[in-house]
């Protein structure tokens, strides 16, 4: 019998329609599509996600499924009722994600302004409010006996910060949310999880606790949720660690399931303005992640089962980081509802699916989702009066496109290729724009006043005599870029590549440039007056009649042949310097009159 998938929609949020797809898409069926029914909606979307089929033809087969009533589509849809072309409401993204959600997919922004913090905002990512408390043999779960209880299936689950709880109380950790979900359905046994998490836990010290501890309290099932802390070590270590897990249960008589955690990395979820900032922060997870479901196919000869968790909180629209990978109560009980799923089919007799009820907001009125196109590739398509208010275009190739007279108030193009792209008279006024490709695009009379253009690029952009009060430019890549007439002072560009750029006069007083690559850049007459250098690269840099009064240069890299000798009459510099590499480069430690 063909699988099928039917999208629901729920007639409270959109009025009714007809979910078709343009007939450009209804030529050039894919061949595994015509000769197989084997290949789920399911499957072709995640072959789409995963970059092994291109938009059109996800498409393609999207539509072949409807004719063959493989997806089945009910009269209510919100896409009838757009007056937005088909190749927009029906872009590869949007059809991704009704699959996954089985779902018509309205997307609600409000979420993405909300911000979670384990006590309070002023304290940041501190966790002085909470309750942790720790058994008598160390760990934060509740007491145990040493002796396992007859009739009873021991669990011990193993981890990093995440799986310990950093950021919530004791019963909100992921493992205690496990428990809540075990004793509510299932009655016929009883079922111990102990959350054997430690911060800072990685696969060899867990597999040292395992061998040396944990071992002597006869456990049933190891379950190990890894990945973030493992990233300095050789992926070939975490997977040696992982099979020495399992093979030790093996002789042992338990059972080992290694799971790959999410990040703020994986995955397609649509970010917070939180969350998003921290992608950039251990962004090489995003490669690592994926080395490690590469050895599961070797690891499910000696373990249990593997699991992949890197997309669980795709489509979830609440808060659920709240820095780079940690979670809160809600974001661990999806963990919890997402490890029962796993487990229970094979201890519990129990097929368990996640369903979240949040993912279509009831705050929308009917037919008026915004439009989603996190993904796709629309390169090249003419947006010219269209409303996209509040529309999400994350991730998205929007590579030469044009914007003209659209109205974009709102609308989010987090870490969107949009090269060669005509944005110019928009008013982009707290549009985000954070890790987007803004290279060769038209900026022209474009406002970005308070924009977030963290991590952007903009490699040989025109911002002359822009108004970029309230803008955020950390992380950007300003390489070449004309900046005649920006205000500068005071500006925050931490991590900014400024290689090459032109800011001879510049008054950047108190601007902060830690990290910055300054390297090449003309700094003839700029003040520099308290302006924290530490960490820049400034070799090659043309720094006569420079103003540092003031200027913090720790760890200042410089040319050795660089010449720092003020030439406005400020004594010359006297430096202690150390060799940083064997190139010429030398850290800064002290600056002196």
């Amino acid at each position: 019998m063909k699988n099928k998938i039917t999208i629901v929609i729920c007639t409270t949020l959109i009025l009714s329609g007809t979910i078709f797809i343009p007939n450009i898409f209804a030529e050039n069926i894919p061949i595994w599509v015509e000769n197989t029914d084997s290949k789920s909606p399911e499957l072709i979307a995640e072959m789409w996600v995963n970059g092994l089929i291109n938009d059109d033809e996800f498409l393609r087969s999207v539509n072949d499924l409807i004719e063959k009533e493989i997806i089945t589509i009910q009269s209510d849809s919100i896409t009838n009722t757009s007056d937005l072309p088909d190749w927009l409401v029906n872009n590869a993204g949007w059809w991704a994600a009704r699959i996954f959600t089985n779902s018509d997919f309205v997307f609600d922004p409000g979420y993405l302004k909300e911000e979670i913090y384990p006590c309070s905002k002023e304290s940041g990512t501190k966790r002085d409010c909470l309750e942790e408390t720790y058994n008598s043999y160390g760990l934060r779960t509740p007491e145990f006996e040493k002796e396992k209880p007859d009739n009873t299936f021991r669990i011990f689950t193993l981890g990093g910060s995440t799986t310990w709880g950093a950021g919530t109380s004791d019963d909100e950790t992921w493992p205690a949310h496990l428990q809540k979900i075990i004793n509510e359905k299932i009655t016929d046994k009883e079922v111990e999880v102990i959350n054997a998490g430690t911060p800072g836990g990685t696969t060899k010290s867990e597999y040292g606790s395992i061998k040396n501890k944990l071992l002597f309290f006869d456990p049933d099932l190891i379950i190990m949720y890894d990945g973030w802390n493992d990233i300095p070590h050789p992926t070939d270590e975490t997977f040696e660690n992982w099979k020495s897990v399992c093979k030790l249960g093996k002789n042992e008589g338990f059972d080992t399931i290694i799971i790959v955690q999410a990040t703020t990395h994986t995955g397609h979820r649509v970010l917070t303005e939180q969350e998003a900032p921290w992608i950039f922060s251990y962004i090489e997870y995003l490669q690592k992640s994926q080395e490690y479901v590469d050895t599961f196919e070797e690891l499910d000869k000696v373990c249990t089962k593997t699991a992949d968790f890197r997309k669980i909180f795709d489509y979830v629209q609440e808060p659920i980081f709240f820095d780079t990978g940690h979670t809160m109560s809600f974001g661990n009980k999806i963990i919890a509802e997402n490890v029962f799923s796993v487990i229970s089919p094979i201890y519990f007799g129990q097929t368990y699916s996640v369903i979240h009820s949040n993912l279509n907001s009831e705050n929308n009125e009917p037919g008026t989702g915004v439009v989603y196109a996190a993904g796709a590739d629309l390169s090249g398509k003419n947006f010219d009066n269209l409303n996209l208010q509040s529309a999400i275009f994350d991730k998205a190739n929007l590579s030469n496109t044009n914007f003209k007279n659209a109205d974009v108030d709102r609308a989010r193009f987090a870490f969107a290729n949009l090269t060669g792209a005509d944005l110019s008279g928009k008013d982009l006024t707290g549009t985000i724009l954070i890790g987007a490709d803004l290279s060769d695009t038209n900026l022209t009379g474009t406002i970005l006043k308070g924009a977030d253009l963290s991590h952007t690029n903009l490699t040989g952009a025109d911002l002359s005599g822009k108004d970029l009060t309230g803008t955020i430019l950390k992380g950007a890549d300003l390489s070449h870029t004309n900046l005649s007439g920006a205000d500068l002072s005071g500006k925050d560009l931490t991590g900014t590549i400024l290689t090459g750029v032109d800011l001879s006069g510049k008054d950047l007083t108190g601007a902060i440039l830690i990290g910055a690559d300054l390297s090449d850049t003309n700094l003839t007459g700029t003040i520099l007056k308290g302006a924290d250098l530490t960490d820049a690269i400034i070799t090659g840099a043309v720094l006569t009649g420079v103003d540092l009064e003031n200027a913090v240069l720790t760890y200042t890299i410089l040319n050795c042949e660089g010449d720092l000798k003020d030439k406005t009459g400020i004594q010359v510099l006297q430096c202690y310097i150390a060799m940083l590499t064997q190139s010429c480069k030398f850290w800064i430690f002290h600056l002196c009159n």
